[in-house]
């Protein structure tokens, strides 16, 4: 592809978008055409300092570049003792009144790469004045990222959001989050949008309010709620609403929700569904089985995660993900490209051969916390543990939120349960899975035996020892980026090093 006709170059330039800086650069030396797309999609992102933005506005007007500018990623950070606060301002000001003349900006993202975690009342009250200045230049914005951005640096007036009624998609704060104030602010920005809102990254910020909201979007596909405090009401009067339309659904670390509205998402009502997270959702056995199983066909899922969770009130067993469901899911969602799961201990040999035998489309398989040999209680004392983990006090006497031991182990790439120093319970709890010493029991290379049908894996992470069987099953793959495993032996490494020249391994132990 040469770039020279019109359409090539519209594909070239939206795969522009996804490559790293090296292949960026390594793109520009191909011929004239790709150069020109390649400066022509930087030229499009005007990226500075506020401070340096006239200078970089007068370059860009010199140089007849000025009205192709399509986004602005500013840096609003505030260097103390470089400025006074009133210089500051008033530099600021001017910045926000050229930024009027260039009409032609869609798209603003915001931070703050300057400001620490305890910022001054300087740094504070010069970048609530940024962000406030920018905002009300820019009326016509369809995209607003505030997700690098502090939420101190939000206006608590939220008078600047109110200009804004243009806007498809909204990624919001995510630093620093201590109060309403944001979720507040969140929720009047979507109810002016309603009629125009497409996606919504609100994370913790999104509130039953948001998604009553959200209810009357007619173009609304893409919602991230991870960590929120969201209802079983609210969220299933989303999917009744817009679930005909919604193509990703982020669920992740919401607790509240439980199986009368996870039960629910099933391919009848989201139909058009492509991304599922329920991470460290509390769902059982029987929920997972109504949204995968023979009758449940998922024609455009493409990206999956789920982790069977624990409620930490309750001394019930683990409630895990078998190989029926597996099977399930290899049978029924043919489009699935990146697959994790998280905490599940039933899988076994059988299951996962059901998903690398069917899965013709599969990039990212992560598969941790499988079956495990009988350890008596254990199950039961993983709430407790939980539970003296998942808060600790901040500074200021606020409590900030902490993942739990599975949530920190499942971010490791199969950690060996010795390298975790074990750490003796309380008499009358016993050991949990994380921290017990005692041998797992992996995957073999039977899960193997049946042939891997995709041939391709950017991340294959499984809790296997991988051996001479598993990396011949493995060699004939036509390519490999990242293998995590617990163990490889030093032949199955060499074969494997010899296929694959750029892989990655980050096995924890070689035999």
């Amino acid at each position: 592809m040469d770039g020279a006709s019109p359409a090539a170059a519209a594909i070239i330039e939206r795969v522009i978008s996804y490559l790293d800086k090296k292949t960026v650069r390594a793109c520009e030396t191909l011929n004239k055409t790709w150069y020109t797309l390649v400066t022509v999609r930087s030229v499009r992102n005007i990226d500075t300092h506020i401070l340096q933005l006239p200078l970089r506005i007068a370059h860009y007007k010199r140089k007849g570049l000025l009205g192709s500018a399509r986004a602005l990623t500013i840096d609003v950070s505030f260097v103390e003792g470089f400025l006074s606060p009133a210089a500051y301002e008033r530099r600021v000001r001017e910045a926000a009144m050229l930024v009027r003349k260039v009409p032609g900006i869609r798209t603003l993202s915001v931070h703050a790469m300057g400001l620490h975690s305890a910022p001054s009342n300087d740094e504070i009250h010069s970048g609530v004045m940024a962000v406030d200045c920018l905002l009300r230049a820019l009326p016509q914005l369809s995209t607003l990222d505030m997700s690098e951005c502090p939420v101190a640096l939000l206006d608590p007036s939220g008078a600047s959001l109110d200009g804004l009624t243009q806007l498809r998609h909204i990624r919001w704060f995510t630093l620093g989050r201590n109060d309403m104030t944001s979720a507040a602010a969140l929720t009047r920005l979507v109810s002016s949008n309603t009629q125009t809102i497409e996606a919504v990254d609100g994370q913790a910020d999104i509130t039953d309010n948001v998604l009553r909201q959200l209810c009357d979007a007619r173009k609304f596909r893409r919602l991230n709620a991870r960590g929120s405090n969201i209802s079983d009401d609210s969220l299933q009067m989303l999917v009744r609403a817009r679930g005909s339309q919604l193509t990703e659904l982020v669920l992740s670390d919401c607790t509240r929700l439980t199986r009368r509205s996870i039960g629910h998402l099933t391919p009848e009502h989201l139909p058009r569904l492509q991304v599922l997270d329920l991470y460290n959702v509390v769902v059982t056995t029987d929920t997972y089985q109504a949204l995968f199983n023979r009758q449940m066909y998922w024609p455009y899922l493409r990206d999956l995660k789920l982790k069977a969770a624990l409620l930490h009130v309750s001394q019930q067993r683990d409630e895990r993900v078998n190989d029926d469901i597996l099977v399930a899911i290899g049978q029924n969602c043919p489009r699935l490209v990146a697959l994790r799961l998280f905490g599940c201990h039933g899988i076994t040999d059988a299951g996962l051969s059901a998903i690398l035998g069917n899965l013709g489309d599969l990039r990212e398989l992560v598969v941790m916390h499988h079956a495990e040999d009988p350890v008596s209680g254990a199950e039961e004392s993983e709430a407790e543990v939980s539970e003296t983990v998942t808060s600790a006090p901040e500074p200021n006497g606020l409590l900030l939120s902490l993942p739990s031991i599975n949530d920190i182990w499942a971010t490791i790439p199969s950690l060996p349960a010795n390298a975790v120093p074990h750490r003796a319970p309380p008499p009358s709890a016993p050991s949990t899975p994380c921290l017990s010493s005692q041998p797992r029991r992996g995957f073999t290379s039977q899960a193997l035996q049946h042939g891997v049908r995709s041939r391709r894996f950017n991340l294959l992470n499984l809790d296997m020892a991988y051996d001479s069987v598993c990396a011949e099953h493995l060699a004939q793959l036509s390519h490999l980026q990242v293998l995590c495993g617990r163990v490889i032996t030093r032949h199955a490494k060499s074969l494997l090093e010899s296929q694959f020249l750029k892989c990655k391994m980050m096995v924890w132990n070689i035999d």
